[in-house]
């Protein structure tokens, strides 16, 4: 069986520890545990176990820990559509993500779709959609396109490395 570690990256608050959980138990907790340091969960899709790496969040104060993403083959950047500054600095995650680890499959989730404060307008959309990313409006309360996320990520993942065998 492969092994792929999958990195979820993102501001304070997002939602990273919320996606990762309604992803790999199907379920969702109310109550907001701050993620310090990393959290790593497993779950195995189509023959593949994906390692998640739930990253503690980012603020004005403090960074992620670009060390956690050594050896990532997929990222799912996290922000929240409540929040429009946290979609804003998807860019510079972009950013540190790639001078970390070079270039490797990305996936955004705009998290928090089921809220009605939600709001992505068609000019953030459109310069996240200009980056190459796969944008994902999602929800780890109903877990509305959380599959999806990481479906699309894996087959990214697995795509780069059927043409990595190849060369």
């Amino acid at each position: 069986m492969q092994k792929r570690k999958i990195c979820m990256v993102g501001d304070f608050a997002v939602g990273k520890t919320s996606l990762t959980q309604r992803f790999v138990n199907n379920s969702f907790s109310e109550k907001y545990l701050t993620t310090i340091g990393v959290k790593i969960d497993n779950v195995v899709v189509d023959d593949t176990k994906l390692i998640i790496w739930d990253v503690a969040g980012r603020d004005s104060l403090s960074p992620i820990n670009t060390n956690y993403l050594s050896g990532a083959a997929g990222i799912v950047m996290v922000a929240d559509g409540t929040r429009p500054e946290t979609v804003e600095s998807l860019h510079t995650l972009a950013e540190m993500v790639v001078e970390k680890i070079g270039q490797v499959p990305c996936v955004v989730a705009i998290n928090k779709y089921d809220h009605n404060a939600f709001k992505l307008d068609d000019e953030q959309q459109n310069k996240l959609t200009s980056q190459g990313w796969d944008i994902f409006k999602t929800s780890a309360l109903t877990g509305d396109k959380v599959p999806e996320l990481f479906q699309v990520l894996n087959n990214a993942i697995g795509a780069v490395t059927s043409v990595g065998e190849e060369a």
